[in-house]
Parts: structure tokens; C-alpha cells; sequence
């Protein structure tokens, strides 16, 4: 028994330093380190001043006409492409004219023979020797035998489908040899010598757009900036987005803005603005749409909510309970929750 007891009292003699220097502050602030996360961060800067407000749009034509031909027949031509400047009055497209052509020959003849009994009975007419019901026939003839052959002429017109004014191709819908029925779309025409950036407005700020607003317009496709006039805004809003519709209007004569490409829409505003400016990549959103940054306190990450008031020279414009000089967390957000453990890389 007093053997064991010594050999145990041995044992805790050599346990207790271990023990004790598992409990120091090195080793704990060590463990500490090893559950923290590794987070890159930066300052928050106060800003108190105008601003732009930003939208995202897209570029519409100013106006699509639908081109169809007015009769059924068999596609013979196709005198354009996707894409193609084309004028008034340009041949686009052509039907095989070949029934139109015997039926406006066959209206002519009885054209001619029509004309030809009127001349011949005429004098008779004058001199009284032509009964007035006989008279009658022939102008009555001769008026059918005109309204005949100027359908038929009208046609065998239609069997050619021309630009009805200045534009580009914007869509082709039919191909040769096949056969197309009257009012279908054949061409879609696209007046793009001016063009639209659409852009949705939210219900709360559609009231401060009014027409003739100055906007600029950057379009990123082909790297280009330009300047755009407010036409159009919407009066009914969209049930889904519950935002309006707003037509910026912008010179395109020469064509090299497309239908479709995204631009960014900024407009300059009279109002001063106070806030914070942080990176966009510092912004996140709850589950609820609610917006917020994780701030740095004490080495751990603090959630504070913020509201977007603007965009500024490519940083965020928030509200809430930040202060100028707030480390926030810009990188290594993803496993983050209120009060982690964090580690600033440098």
C-alpha cells in the first residue's frame, strides 16, 4: 500500500508541470489561433458629399417594324442578311412570281378586250344608235376588267418585299424554296440610328426621374461612354419586380451600339449624402435581404447592419452604426458568425 501511494505521488509529481504548462497563456493563446479565422480587411472611410446614382440597363431599338408579305406564295430570293444596313425602298425579299404573272396577263387581255368594245361602241353611243342597256354592259365591263387586272397587278407587286425605311436587319425568319403564308414575319427592321437604354427603377425613387434628365452610359461591350436623355417612363410598374420602366435615349449614328448589349446608366443628383465607403466585397446579405459588414472588435467579427445609399467612385455608400477607421472584413467572410474568432492576414 505505501508502495502505491508513492509511485501515484510520483506520478502527479510529473503530471503537474505538463498540466500547468498545457494552462499558460502562451499555449492558450496558440490554441486560440489554431480555431481563428484567417480574414483580409480594411478601413472604412467617413464621406459626406454628392453623388451618382447607378443602374444597371439594356439597349433597345428605337423602333422594330415587323416586315411580312401580303400574299402566300414560295420564297424565291433573299437579297439580305442579319445584320445589314438596308434604305427605303430596298429589294429584301422575293416570292416565285409565276402564278401571279399568268393571273395579271389573263386580267390584262380582258382588260384590252374590254377597252377595245368600249372605243368601238363609243361613237354609237354618241349618235344614238347604242341601246343604253348595251352601253351599260361595256362601262360596266370596262370598270370590272380595270379593278381586275389592279389586283392582280398589286400582286404580282407584293410578290417583292421591300425596306419601308431606313435600317438594320435585326431578324431573318425565312429561307428559299420555303413557303410562306400572308402576315407571317419574314424581316424584323431596326431603327438603331438612335437607340434606348432601358433600365428598371424601383418604386421608391421613380418619382425623382422626369423627362430630359441628363444621364451617362457606358456601354462595356465596346468600352465606350456617352451621354443620354430621358424620353419614356413607365406609368405601370412590373408585378414581379415592381420597378418602372425608363427610356434613356442616345445618338448611335454609327451603328456600333447593338441591340441587347448591357450598359451601366449613372445619373448626377442635387442631394448630399452622409455615410461610409466600403468595398463592395465587404457587403453581405442575410437570409431576410437584410445588408451587413462584419466589423473587426477584440479579434473577433462583429455583425452590424447597414443600408446602400449610393455608388461612389466604385466603393458603397452605407448607413449604420460604423464609425471612420472600422476595420471591416473584405475577404474570408463564407464560415464567418457573429463573434468568430478571427485571424487579419497580412
Amino acid at each position: 500500500m505505501i508502495t502505491y501511494m508513492k509511485i501515484n505521488k510520483l506520478h502527479l509529481f510529473i503530471l503537474l508541470p505538463i498540466i500547468l504548462a498545457g494552462c499558460s497563456p502562451e499555449n492558450n493563446a496558440q490554441q486560440e489561433n489554431n480555431n481563428s479565422l484567417t480574414v483580409k480587411t480594411e478601413k472604412i472611410i467617413h464621406y459626406n458629399g454628392s453623388y451618382n446614382v447607378g443602374y444597371s440597363g439594356v439597349v433597345v431599338p428605337k423602333q422594330s417594324t415587323s416586315l411580312s408579305f401580303g400574299i402566300m406564295g414560295i420564297v424565291s430570293k433573299i437579297a439580305v442578311e442579319e445584320g445589314q444596313q438596308v434604305n427605303k425602298g430596298q429589294l429584301l425579299a422575293q416570292l416565285n412570281p409565276s402564278n401571279m404573272e399568268n393571273t395579271y396577263q389573263m386580267a390584262f387581255q380582258k382588260l384590252q378586250q374590254a377597252q377595245d368594245a368600249y372605243d368601238r361602241l363609243k361613237p354609237m353611243k354618241e349618235n344614238g344608235t347604242l341601246p343604253e342597256i348595251k352601253w351599260v354592259e361595256v362601262e360596266t365591263g370596262l370598270s370590272q376588267a380595270k379593278s381586275a387586272t389592279a389586283i392582280a397587278k398589286r400582286g404580282l407587286d407584293d410578290t417583292k418585299l421591300y425596306a419601308v425605311a431606313d435600317g438594320v436587319i435585326g431578324k431573318k425568319s425565312i429561307m428559299v424554296g420555303e413557303n410562306i403564308l400572308p402576315g407571317v414575319k419574314a424581316f424584323e427592321l431596326l431603327d438603331i440610328s438612335k437607340i434606348y437604354v432601358k433600365i428598371p427603377v424601383p418604386e421608391d425613387e421613380i418619382s425623382a426621374f422626369k423627362k430630359g434628365d441628363q444621364a451617362t452610359i457606358t456601354v462595356g461591350a465596346i468600352t465606350k461612354t456617352i451621354a443620354g436623355t430621358v424620353r419614356e417612363i413607365g406609368v405601370s410598374a412590373d408585378i414581379l419586380s415592381y420597378s418602372y420602366p425608363v427610356k434613356i435615349e442616345v445618338q448611335n449614328s454609327d451603328f456600333t451600339i447593338k441591340p441587347g448589349m448591357v450598359c451601366t446608366v449613372s445619373f448626377a443628383t442635387q442631394n448630399n449624402a452622409a455615410g461610409f465607403l466600403i468595398s463592395n466585397k465587404a457587403l453581405q446579405q442575410d437570409l431576410q435581404g437584410n445588408q451587413f459588414v462584419y466589423v473587426i472588435e477584440n479579434n473577433t467579427a462583429q455583425k452590424r447592419e447597414v443600408k446602400t445609399i449610393a455608388l461612389i467612385d466604385k466603393k458603397i455608400l452605407v448607413s449604420g452604426n460604423l464609425k471612420e477607421g472600422d476595420e471591416i472584413i473584405i475577404a474570408g467572410q463564407d464560415k464567418l458568425r457573429q463573434s468568430s474568432l478571427i485571424n487579419i492576414a497580412q
